[in-house]
């Protein structure tokens, strides 16, 4: 049994960037019956929400700039495939919380899930985003526990889980890398406004009962893809960014 929850917790690892398609897919039959106004849309009114999710998004993208931007070679928070970690992080954000770029896609998905606009949706959302990243958390504890021994459990007793504690704060000796910000977060950038966009194409297209596009959607459809083909083209075409990282 623990070697079958481990193999699902190491699926669940390595397809957590492409198993929220399950939410897009369901977010389509919600925006299908609640395409006017929505709850939040009703509550706070509709540029409030706007800002409250765009402010969620910010968030969650700057917590995991500040992580990827000030990291190390070769520590672990790099891994994507598989568990790899050269040295333990224990300073910048990770000195208050064990998790920070899960706690970075948390606000990223709260935001996403408040201009979905379905009160019941957020909550099966976070309930979702339980169950897909406890057993990946549990995953890389165990792997850290049993790399770096007595330095992680030290780490770990007095640091959070997910939930911040500001007063344990210790100021990283890296600096910070705006390239390697760059290379690593403009694919969940574009990922983000992308799902954004599509919620608004949704509403527009179902509230309009046409298929068509306003003008402010083509725009930032345009900004959407230009910035997306430019990265691209700057991580595998040329030397802008550093090889490493």
């Amino acid at each position: 049994m623990k070697k079958l929850l481990e193999n699902s917790a190491n699926q669940l690892f390595r397809y957590r960037g492409q198993i929220p398609i399950i939410l897009v897919l369901l977010a389509i039959l919600v925006i299908y019956f609640n395409h006017s106004i929505t709850f939040f849309e009703y509550l706070f009114g509709q540029n409030t929400t706007a800002v409250l999710t765009l402010s969620l998004v910010f968030i969650g993208h700057l917590i995991r700039s500040l992580v990827v931007g000030f990291r190390g070679l070769h520590t672990s928070g790099q891994n994507r495939h598989e568990q790899v970690a050269e040295d333990l992080n224990t300073t910048g954000l990770y000195s208050i919380v064990r998790h920070p770029l899960y706690l970075g896609n948390f606000f990223i998905w709260m935001g996403v899930f408040l201009w979905l606009g379905n009160l019941w949706f957020l909550l099966f959302g976070c309930i979702f985003f339980s169950l897909l990243y406890l057993p990946i958390m549990k995953l890389e504890n165990n792997f850290l526990k049993n790399k770096f021994g007595q330095k992680y459990a030290e780490w770990s007793a007095k640091t959070p889980l997910f939930v911040p504690n500001f007063r344990l704060f210790q100021k990283t000796k890296n600096s910070f890398s705006f390239k390697l910000v760059w290379k690593n977060e403009y694919p969940g950038l574009v990922s983000t406004f992308s799902s954004l966009w599509f919620i608004s194409f949704l509403r527009f297209i179902f509230s309009e009962r046409r298929i068509g596009i306003s003008v402010t959607l083509l725009v930032f459809a345009s900004i959407i893809l230009v910035f997306g083909l430019v990265s691209r083209y700057l991580k595998h075409k040329t030397q802008f960014f550093p090889k490493m990282g």
